[in-house]
């Protein structure tokens, strides 16, 4: 999971609580990583079942993007020009 969400423009991985890392989009976390996973999913934390890789990159993709969507113009032109 981690190597999809370093992937994405402009994410950041921060420490979360215990040992959790979190995924943030201009300070906005998007994806969680501890003993489970967990993605922003319509405004709530949704613990993602074992997928395949293909689906649990969708399922990330689809928090990321639902986190960018809500960020402000200025800021979603900034993140096409940064990396993750």
């Amino acid at each position: 999971m981690n190597l999809i969400c370093a992937e994405l423009p402009g994410t950041e991985k921060v420490a979360g609580s215990g040992d959790r890392d979190v995924w943030t989009l201009a300070h906005k976390p998007f994806a969680r990583l501890g003993k489970t996973i967990e993605v922003l999913d319509h405004g709530s934390w949704s613990t993602v079942t074992p997928l395949s890789d293909h689906d649990l990159r969708e399922r990330i993709v689809a928090a990321y993007e639902d986190v960018r969507r809500s960020l402000p113009g200025d800021v979603q032109v900034t993140l096409d020009r940064t990396s993750g």
